[in-house]
This record gives structure tokens, sequence and C-alpha cells, in this order.
């Protein structure tokens, strides 16, 4: 016979009932340690339907009964694990639990912070303060996890005296390991925000103590050597940079920096070349050591590498008189200038797309990891396609398998779709669980005019445009046209995790649609249009293409024929005197930017998202591409234009308001492995990322002039830079700075465009900005590489003024390179 479930409390069953935490707890504490450890089975079997559908406050409820009736930490870790109860613990009353577990006097507390920090990665500030206080109730050390370290890290960002924060108590030396012994927490110290900057607290912990300093470079090293993508090693790169490690520390590590030389990534090569030739200068590297580490960096594929290396060991063999012969003889190479020139880069490999999903268990599972924080392109497309694929299949089962995690109260998702597209996405799942004839009335839809022959039917303004507006009308067309007039899959889906969709995987898609008499949604179709890449598909693809007599297939056979349409977008001066102040800090009195025109004959979707009006003033308030830029880009594969010309007032904001930086790290690298035609937009973004105040901003900046090779027009971007400075809203030395770092890499020929634009309009300032003269110098090293004749208007007036400045004899530096002279 089956034992009879548990019965619950009455009191219990009302307090639950009621959603009310103060009756939960009144409650528990009148018991005794024994009934609630006998109600705890009871307490799991009443909450196990409410959980699958649970209302608003009902995980906080649930939850503090559950601290208050477990007998264990690892049965009590496994209840709030249940259900969508683990995406909702934030909710859970803090100081009623504390209360309630006190009052239990569990022995327990110790391993519940435990587990808890290991179950979660407690971005979340609340469930964060939660286990540190029951860490802090059981005297115990506070847990030593990733997930434990990012909800101090978030704690940090949100006081307002971030110093004062990351020194109080024992966190930072127990937790800042945790940024190099975990390769998933990359991206955390590029978290940063106006006034309550972690990494400034950071690097102000590293000078008042040296114990954290040791930490941070010998963990920056140890997560540099481990290797990975270059987004994720990103912040270490600037995080070294900004520590300005001593050749002293240098020294001390020379095996570290030795074994990074022979890295897969050249930008850690040539840190660790740089790091290793200031400790050698210093006189602290062994004559071995350097012989060492030359066979690796000549066994390199990056000749600015190779170069640098030759003229380091050059000025070495001088000072080791002893050792000369030894010390020529390992180049084994011929006489060559100060630089080598510079390759093409080579085009990175895009990974393919995962499997798509199958099942309503996998739905959920990927709705879930969204509400938890996954804001990804590839996830959201993975989910959108299968819940069209799956709501013609298996409807039934699709609803009861996210019904625990989607609340159909849409009283929580206010708390995880913070901005529209995410609120869009809500909507369209919330309105899968509504019956049939119902229709949420909850939100205001964005796209309360959508039809089906179009996707837009009113033109949006400006606050309600941006890149990922495209993924709001598809999350919109979803939710409306599902039940009215479904279709078997989309067809925008992409084939590669940078948005691209192959050119044969679509004709596939649209042949089988014709063949089974259903019309794919226009917002889909348009997607999937703007999704192909700008490659000749071939004769036997574009004749299949021809043969379609669809819509859909027939607007394919069209791009086939005539490629894709882009919009013109041209650069002005805005006008910033008067300009009242923001949080971001005062606009400048003059900001370059863009206007957007979109082509004749554009389709409504292209018309309002290939559109950018003029603007007279600098704008304060732009879209923040932030973690949603890959979504941008993704959307726009081929259009980098675009999204640079969306990013450009955040981007340009970074520069030259000295604040709200990280733009340039997360968008510029995405451009760069992108298609489509570079232009104004382009360029701008990249002088903005080159001046801004960020080292993991500028650091993207030398990856992406890398990226870019020969799509962009370098020396109007020079130009730009020149007249942007040269305005006084931009900082030139960090853009001499990532001009050398780019012409180290070996992109020598991007490097002496850039200088060569800039420097007319520099040169025609009555007084010299400061970096002048890096630039004049770096200008005079690449031409000699390059072997180039040319004149820079201005350099002759500057270099016959003679003096003995450091400007004064760059420019005749220059001067004689450019006219041959040696």
């Amino acid at each position: 016979m089956t034992a009879a479930p548990p019965v619950l409390a009455p009191e219990l069953a009302r307090a639950i009932d009621k959603r009310s935490t103060e009756l939960v707890h009144a409650y528990l504490r009148t018991l005794s340690e024994k009934e609630r450890k006998a109600a705890f089975p009871a307490v799991v079997a009443y909450t196990k339907e409410e959980l699958r559908d649970w209302r608003g406050g009902y995980a906080a409820v649930a939850g503090l009964a559950f601290l208050g009736c477990a007998p264990t930490a690892k049965r009590a870790m496994t209840a709030l694990n249940r259900g969508s109860l683990r995406w909702e613990r934030r909710s859970i009353p803090r100081r009623m639990a504390l209360d309630l577990l006190a009052v239990r006097d569990v022995p327990w507390l110790a391993e519940l912070a435990q587990l808890w920090a290991q179950a979660s990665r407690l971005s979340d500030v609340a469930e964060w303060k939660l286990v540190d206080a029951i860490a802090g109730a059981a005297g115990a050390e506070r847990p030593q996890t990733a997930g434990f370290a990012r909800g101090w890290i978030a704690w940090v960002h949100r006081q307002p005296d971030s110093y004062a924060a990351l020194t109080a108590g024992t966190y930072a030396h127990r937790l800042l390991p945790m940024l190099f012994e975990d390769d998933t927490m990359g991206r955390e110290p590029e978290l940063t925000h106006p006034s309550t900057s972690f990494n400034t607290a950071l690097l102000r912990l590293a000078g008042d103590d040296p114990s954290i300093r040791t930490m941070l470079v010998d963990g920056c090293l140890a997560r540099l050597l481990r290797g990975g993508r270059p987004g994720d090693l990103r912040s270490f790169i600037a995080m070294y940079d900004e520590l300005n490690v001593t050749p002293q520390e240098i020294g001390a590590r020379v095996a570290d920096f030795a074994g990074l030389a022979d890295a897969d990534l050249g930008t850690l090569a040539t840190l660790a070349q740089r790091s290793l030739r200031q400790a050698d200068e210093a006189g602290l590297l062994e004559v071995d050591t350097l012989l060492d580490v030359t066979a690796i960096i000549l066994r390199r594929k990056e000749k600015g590498l190779i170069k640098t290396q030759i003229s380091w060991v050059r000025k070495a063999a001088k000072r080791h008189p002893a050792r000369r012969t030894e010390l020529l003889a390992s180049l084994d190479l011929p006489e060559t200038p100060d630089l080598l020139p510079s390759t093409p880069p080579i085009a990175p490999t895009v990974p393919q797309m995962p499997p798509p999903i199958m099942t309503p268990a996998e739905v959920a599972e990927e709705i879930a990891a969204i509400m938890s924080g996954d804001r990804s392109m590839v996830t959201m497309e993975r989910v959108m396609a299968a819940v069209v694929e799956l709501y013609g299949r298996d409807r039934a089962g699709l609803i009861a398998a996210i019904t625990p995690v989607v609340d159909p109260s849409r009283n929580n998702l206010l708390s995880h779709w913070t901005s529209d597209f995410w609120r869009e996405c809500g909507a369209m799942l919330v309105d899968l669980l509504e019956p049939p004839g119902r229709r949420s009335t909850w939100l205001m839809e964005a796209f309360a005019d959508l039809r089906a022959d179009h996707a837009l039917a009113r033109p949006l303004s400006d606050s309600e445009r941006s890149p990922s507006t495209l993924l709001e009308i598809r999350l919109a067309t979803i939710k409306r046209y599902l039940r009215r007039t479904p279709v078997p899959r989309l067809v925008a889906t992409p084939t590669q995790t940078n948005g691209h969709l192959d050119p044969e995987v679509l004709l596939g898609r649209l042949e089988q649609a014709e063949r089974d008499g259903w019309q794919p949604w226009h917002a889909d179709l348009v997607q999937a249009l703007l999704r192909l890449p700008r490659v000749d598909p071939g004769d036997g693809v574009r004749a299949r293409a021809g043969r379609l007599t669809s819509p859909a297939g027939q607007a394919l056979a069209r791009l086939f024929r005539d490629g894709h349409r882009d919009p013109v977008v041209t650069a002005y001066a805005q006008d910033g005197r008067g300009s009242r102040y923001s949080w971001y800090g005062k606009l400048p009195d003059r900001r370059m930017a863009v206007m957007m025109q979109p082509p004749a004959n554009a389709d409504p979707v292209e018309a309002a998202l290939f559109a950018y009006p003029r603007h007279q003033k600098p704008r304060s308030s732009p879209w923040i591409p932030g973690s949603g830029a890959p979504l941008w880009t993704g959307a726009f594969p081929s259009h980098r234009e675009v999204v640079a010309a969306w990013a450009l007032t955040q981007l340009a904001m970074s520069a030259d308001s000295a604040n709200a930086g990280g733009a340039a790290a997360q968008i510029l690298p995405l451009l760069a492995e992108n298609h489509g035609p570079t232009g104004p937009a382009t360029q701008l973004a990249l002088v903005y990322g080159m001046t801004a105040p960020e080292a993991a901003d500028r650091v993207a900046a030398v990856d992406a002039l890398l990226g870019f090779g020969t799509a962009v027009d370098w020396q109007a971007t020079g130009q730009h830079l020149g007249d942007c400075v040269a305005a006084g809203s931009l900082v030139l030395t960090r853009a001499a700075t990532v001009l050398r770092d780019t012409a180290e890499a070996g992109a020598i020929e991007t490097a002496w465009q850039i200088s060569v634009g800039a420097l007319p309009a520099l040169l025609a300032l009555p007084k010299p900005r400061v970096g002048t003269a890096d630039l004049l110098q770096l200008a005079e090293r690449c031409t000699r590489t390059l072997g180039r004749r040319a004149r820079v208007e201005g350099l002759d007036a500057v270099a016959d003024r003679g003096g003995s400045s450091q400007f004064a004899k760059a420019a005749k530096g220059l001067r004689d390179a450019l006219a041959g002279v040696l």
C-alpha cells in the first residue's frame, strides 16, 4: 500500500496560502525543534504543486518555511532548489530567516552557507547577503566559491563608497583569488559604474596593501597563462596594465612571462615581451633567459613581435659584450628596419550554433537560464525557435514544462525582463500560458499596431528604436501570431554564433516552406535576409532560389541577385556649448556624431532601423550596448556600420566624458568579426575606443584595429582622430599608446595611416597637444619600415622652427623619414 502523504498543520497551511511570511515566521517560532523537523515532509509535499505554478510572494513563504523546518543542511538546500524557487531565493526575508535559524540553534549553518554558495551564482545582492549572514551567524569563514565572490563584487558595486566596501572585513583577501581561479569570472572586473568603480577601488587597495598587489599580479599572470577567448582575458590584460608592474616584480616572475611569450594570442605574447624587456633594461634578466625567449618569439608568425625582439637583442648585445656573439647569432636574420611590414590578419573561425532544442524540458531549462542572467543571442534564438516548433507539435507538453519557470500571474516577470525586449520576451511566454480565446492586457505593447503584412505599421520614435528593436518585433510577432497564423518553424535562426545564416540553409528552409504551403512571418523573413553573409552563394544556389515562386523565395532571389542594401551614413559635428550637466559629467563643447538615412524603397523594418536622425546637441542618455552587444551584432552581422552608428553615442561618452566606460570592450571586437562596409560610424567608433579612459576599452580597440584588416579607411580614421583631439574633447596619449601596440602586433600599415591622417589637424594647433611627439615618433618608425614617401600638411613648418624639444626633434625625424633621408 502507498503511504498517505504527510498532513500539514492547518495554521501553517493557512499562513502559506495567504503568502504571509509574518504568519509563517510567527507559527514556526511557537513549535519545538522536534515539531519543526517533523513538519518538514508535510511542507515539502504541500508546496510541491504550488511551486509549479506559484503566485506573487510564494517563493518567500516557501523558502522561509523550508529553512524553518529542514532537518539538515543538505535537505534544506534540496528544497531550496525545487522548481522556480531556485530563481527566486532572493525574496526570502533575511531577518526572519536568520531569526528562525537562531531560535532553532541548528549546528549546520556553516554547511548550509557552503552548499548554498556552491549551488548559486549569487549575482543578486539580496541572496548573497542572506548567505553571507548565515555564514556570519555560524561564526564560519565566508565561502570561497565563484558564486559567493560574484555576489560580493555585485554588493561592492552598489555601495556609495566602493573602497570602504571593498576593504570591509576579510572578504578581499579570501574572495579576490576567485577572480583568477575560476575561468567563468573573466568579465566580472569589467562591471564598473560611475563613481563606484570596483576596478578603481581595487587598484587603490593594491596600492595600500602589498599583499593584495602581489595577489593581483600573480593572479593576472596565472589566468593569462591558462589562456582562453580574448573577451575572457581582456579584463586581466587591462588590470595588469593598470597595475604598472615594476621591473623588479617582473624579474621575480621571469618564468611566468617566458611562458606567456609562447601564448596563442599575440596580445599576450606582446605583453610578455614588453615586460621582459623592461626587466632586462633594468639589469634583472639573465642572458640565458633572453636567449630562450628569443627562440620562442622568432618561431611566432607576428612580424611585429619578431622585429621588436631583433631590436631588443641587438641593444642587449651592446650591454653584454662578453655574450655579444652568442646573442647576435641567436637572431640568424639579415639586417632589418626598426619594424617589419604587417601581414593581413587571419580571419577567426566563427563557431557553429549548438544543436536545436528538441524537448519541452530543454526549453524550460534555457528559459530559466535566461531569467537567471544568460542574455546571449545564442540562447534567445534557440528558445524562440523551439517555442515556435514545439507549440505546434506538443503544445500541452511545452506549457507543462515552462509553467513552473514562467509565473502566469506575471508578477515576477518584471524583476527579470527589465528592458523592452526582455519584457516582450516575458509577454510572449506568458501569452502561451493563457487559455485559448483570452488575451493578455497587463503589458503596454510597444508594437500594438502590428499587422500580418507588415512587422511595423507606424513609425517608431528615437527612444523606441535600437538594433534590439528587431528582436522585440520578432518576439511580439510570436506572441501575436502563434495562435492566429502559426508557422511550423522560424526561418531566421542563425547557423553561426555571430548571427550569420548560411545561404544554402535559408534556401532549404524556404524551399520546404513552399512545398508545405506556408509563408514565413514578415519580421522573421526580414531578420533571415539581414543575416545572410556578404559572400557569393554560387550559381547553383542562385538558380534554385530563382525557381521559387513564394514572396519569401522571390525576396531571397532578389537579395542573391542585388546584394544587401545599405544606408547612407554621414558624419557631422554637434555643438555642446551650453549643454547641461548630467550624471555622466559635463558634455563636450563639440562632438562628432553620425546621421543615417535608409536606402530607397527599403522594407518598413529596414527603414526604421537603418535611420538615425541628426541631433544638434550631444546626447546624454543613449542606448547602452553592455551585455546586449552580441544581440546587436547578431541581428545585423552583415551591417556593422549600422551597429556602429547606433553605438556611437555611448562610445563617444566613454571617451569625451571620461565616464560610462565598457562599451568599446563590448562592441568593437564584435564589429571587427562581422561583415559589411565600414564608414564614418565605424571610423569614429574606433577613435572613441582608442581614446577611452578604461584600459579594457583600449585593449579592445587594439584587437579591433588588428581584426578589421583593410576593411576600414584608416587615413580617414586618423583625420577624425586629429580633428577630435584638436577640438579638445579626446586624450591623444591614449590613442598613441594604442597605435604603438597595434604596430608592434604587426599592423604597421594601419598604425601609419591613422598617424599621418591625424597629424595635419594636430600640427596646425598653436600649442601641441600632449602626445603629439609620441605620434610623430611612431609615424617615423612606421615610415622607415614601410619605405613610404609622402607629404604631411604642416610638417615642414613645424620642422623648420627647429628647437631642442622632443616635439621639434620628432617633427624633423618624420620629415626626414618621409623624404627618404637616413
